[in-house]
């Protein structure tokens, strides 16, 4: 049975190869993407990591029973959006608010984020990993922690014995 630990870094291999993820972070981050399997060097990754994609267990899952046929990874996608003009906030104005028009605003820096996440997300259901994917969970950070934005991806896999 291929070990917990294979299966996110060959998850992660699969994410690292995407040319569309490397130009997307380019694009919207100013450098390509940082992926971390396990444990990062410095504790939880922040803002000198952005953007990141960082792959670990998740919480309630015990890495050290790894012959279990069931496993959840969490994903962590992090940037600091930046704007075409390099500008860090990034308010989408969908109606501009008047005295007799209710105005609506969007947080522009999470829409960027949560779509790496999809394209991410995207890779994940067609990567080649040693398991099955059987559910995936996506949440959202509502609420910005300017300067880093942030979208969580919950994977669980299924390794039946006869996969090996």
């Amino acid at each position: 049975m291929t070990s917990h630990r294979q299966i996110m870094v060959q998850l992660a291999q699969a994410i690292q190869a995407s040319e569309a993820v490397a130009t997307y972070c380019y694009q919207h981050f100013g450098r390509a993407l940082a992926i971390n399997v396990g444990a990062y060097p410095d504790g939880v990754p922040d803002e000198k990591d952005a953007p990141f994609l960082w792959i670990h267990a998740a919480d309630d899952e015990n890495e050290s029973v790894a012959t279990d046929e069931t496993f959840t990874v969490r994903m962590v996608v992090g940037g600091l959006v930046q704007g075409e003009n390099g500008e860090r906030k990034i308010e989408r104005v969908v109606v501009q608010r008047t005295a007799a028009i209710n105005g609506l605003t969007v947080n522009g820096g999470n829409e960027i984020v949560e779509d790496l996440r999809d394209m991410i997300l995207a890779i994940v259901r067609e990567a080649r990993a040693g398991a099955y994917v059987t559910r995936i969970r996506r949440e959202e950070n509502d609420i910005s922690h300017f300067p880093l934005e942030w979208a969580v991806i919950y994977v669980e896999y299924n390794e039946p014995e006869a996969l090996t």
